[in-house]
């Protein structure tokens, strides 16, 4: 009987190779999501859920986790991809779950290898009927990414880069009619509530919880943030500086969540005491916390005393107590409550167990997996952050943990301010913890990112630029804006309404009367020019949709230069020029009569000098306000100057045109009565 084998490709055996190499080195090697993270669990805490296409509970059933065959490669690439572009939204996910969906469904198996084109497609199809239609989008590319990445990285057998996401992105908004009003109250925020958490912030609260919630609250409707951003602010994270007028202006160091990388966000006059206050507050509050992290960075062979009188040497070369582990750790000892206090911390419950140093290395051991980077990538540490704080130190049940260090989270904020019900009746928020309701009695809430979005449409409504409210708001790419746009209707129809739509009716001919005159700003904004660049006198408003530069290196004898009144460095350089010309003019003209052209050359240049002191002069002229633009009419060619001749041209010959036949028509009409 012949030896039968199962052929593979050069290609396909480099695939394998390269895929076991990319697996063990994101599985061994990378630190993303922390080191002690445990690889083979299903559930990477505040990170992800591999779970099947569907599943949605954070806790899913044995049968409800992705396959065996696929879960290396999912967990791979997701920590690999992360590590180079964090994303708090993680949408890796959604085309993992319909790929593994799509190639068990076609091949019975979930070896990624076996990824083409047909299980690609199958996977949108699959997906659209558990995704809304952005989040299907937000799949498709990254299935399109996965698919290039795979490809370029040879990872399997095929070429799939050129697939490409067949999912169009939806429309961001509704802007009219009823569903954009719903929508515009689904995004933006609660009146009563937002005036309930100032008057909560103003109330200057004691309640620790309440200090948190309505501080990061002033912090977000002070420039538009997203929680993450200002959850991560370090502690020096105010700055100052004076603008050209002489004014201080306020703004923090943020560093954004989408793209935009580290600046400095400045707040708007209005909210600057309400900002320090807030950032007042919270160094009070996270100071013994970041006191502590310090200690650990700086002496991490030294017990850290809680209080004063504490002595860490009565203690040093003896077994401890349970009462005095509690007294060591800045616990109240209680009898009846020790032992749980000490279980709860993962701590043995006999005494004489624990010296000094030993419980030292306990405390150590049960910082943060990440300790002492509060945030790695922006180079934060838990002692310069200015949100880093005790364990239980906003609960108001438990005690606070003075030898620990937590990192609250978005879900830790929003669950203070967000509304939720649980066992028949709501759960507590600080609005309810205050007696706060609407109109109607009901309980107030809000979502974070709602100020973000108020922020931007009060921006919209007050002429921000595009670009501007992109910068303010820390966004790489304009076109976000659209999404956080809720003007009404009504209120751009307002906008409209102001624009003058009579200004671009004046004719340009009649700029002809208005020789050697400054215009006006609105004549020189309202230039039908597709540009405006700067030169080195002034500015060209020369419309190159038109024509190309007629004057090049010219600017002075050119009509469509624009120069500014009062720029002292501008007429500086005129004079200049000036001067130049002057000299070797004179010299010209003392030295004429031996070249040939000479006469053209100094005819040329006279010209000039005459624009040029006449360009000074009303640079200089007192009587002429500063900023005003000047432009100098010439008879230089011009494509409009030639438009405009041209349609000039024509209504002469068909007016000569009229009045030949006019004389025609009058010389018959005499013929004709002669005749008679």
């Amino acid at each position: 009987m012949n030896n039968l084998f199962q052929f593979k490709s050069k290609s396909n055996l480099l695939a394998e190779e390269n895929l076991a190499e990319f697996i063990n080195r994101c599985k061994n090697e990378l630190t993303v999501f922390g080191k002690d993270l445990n690889w083979n669990n299903h559930i990477w805490p505040n990170v992800a859920v591999f779970a099947k296409l569907g599943v949605i509970t954070r806790k899913p059933k044995p049968e409800q986790i992705m396959d065996s065959g696929f879960l290396d490669f999912a967990k791979a690439y997701l920590r690999y991809q992360q590590g180079h572009n964090p994303t708090g939204t993680r949408n890796e996910l959604k085309a993992l779950r319909s790929v593994e969906a799509s190639l068990l469904n076609l091949t019975g198996s979930c070896d990624i290898k076996k990824l083409n084109i047909t299980v690609l497609n199958k996977a949108v199809e699959l997906a659209s009927v558990h995704y809304s239609a952005i989040a299907m989008y937000q799949c498709g590319r990254e299935l399109e990414r996965l698919a290039k990445f795979l490809t370029t990285n040879k990872l399997i057998g095929i070429k799939l880069d050129g697939w490409k996401n067949p999912k169009k992105r939806p429309s961001d908004s509704v802007k009219t009619g009823a569903k954009a009003k719903k929508e515009r109250e689904k995004k933006l925020p609660n009146e009563y509530a937002l005036n309930a958490i100032a008057e909560i912030f103003a109330s200057n609260p004691e309640n620790p919880r309440d200090i948190f919630t309505t501080s990061v609250f002033a912090l977000l409707m002070s420039a538009p943030s997203r929680i993450t951003e200002i959850l991560s602010l370090p502690v020096d994270c105010e700055y100052t500086e004076v603008d050209k007028n002489g004014i201080e202006r306020y703004g923090l160091r943020f560093f954004s969540g989408k793209g935009f990388e580290g600046d400095i966000k400045w707040i708007p006059t209005a909210m600057v005491e309400i900002t320090k206050e807030a950032i007042k507050r919270i160094k009070k509050l996270t100071e013994p916390s970041r006191k502590f992290a310090k200690w650990v960075e700086t002496n991490p062979h030294k017990f850290f005393s809680v209080n004063e009188s504490f002595k860490a040497d009565f203690y040093k070369n003896k077994k401890l107590s349970k009462k005095e582990i509690c007294e060591c750790l800045g616990f109240k000892y209680e009898k009846k409550s020790v032992n749980n206090f000490l279980k709860n911390r993962k701590l043995r419950t006999e005494d004489n167990y624990y010296s000094l140093d030993s419980l030292w290395d306990f405390v150590k051991n049960s910082l943060p997996s990440d300790f002492p980077w509060y945030n790695e990538l922006q180079k934060i540490r838990y002692s310069n952050a200015l949100f880093c704080m005790h364990d239980n130190q906003l609960n108001a049940v438990k005690p606070t943990i003075m030898y620990s260090l937590h990192k609250p989270d978005n879900n830790f904020f929003n669950n203070d301010i967000s509304l939720k019900f649980e066992n028949g009746e709501y759960r507590s928020n600080i609005f309810i913890r205050h007696g706060y309701k609407d109109e109607e009695g009901n309980p107030l809430s809000l979502r974070s990112h709602q100020a973000r979005h108020l922020l931007n449409t009060i921006a919209q409504r007050g002429g921000l630029s595009n670009l501007e409210i992109a910068k303010w708001s820390g966004r790489a790419d304009v076109k976000q804006n659209r999404v956080y746009n809720h003007m009404t209707e009504y209120e751009m129809v307002k906008i409209a309404e102001l624009v003058d739509i009579t200004a671009n009716k004046k004719s340009i001919i009649s700029e002809q009367n208005q020789v050697n005159m400054p215009v006006t700003t609105q004549q020189f904004n309202l230039l039908e020019t597709g540009s405006v660049h700067i030169t080195e006198y002034g500015y060209c408003v020369h419309d190159y949709t038109m024509s190309p530069c007629d004057k090049f290196r010219d600017c002075i004898n050119c009509s469509e230069q624009v120069c500014i009144k009062g720029d002292k460095e501008k007429l500086a350089r005129i004079k200049d020029r000036f001067d130049k010309t002057s000299r070797i003019y004179n010299k010209a003209v003392l030295n004429s009569g031996d070249y040939f052209g000479e006469d053209r050359w100094i005819e040329y240049h006279r010209k000039m000098l005459e624009r040029l002191k006449e360009l000074i002069s009303i640079m200089e002229n007192s009587e002429i306000d500063d900023d005003a633009q000047i432009k100098l009419k010439g008879k230089d060619f011009s494509q409009l100057n030639k438009v405009i001749n041209k349609e000039k041209e024509s209504i002469l010959i068909n007016k000569k045109k009229q009045d030949q036949l006019s004389m025609l028509d009058e010389l018959k009409l005499i013929m004709g009565g002669s005749n008679g």
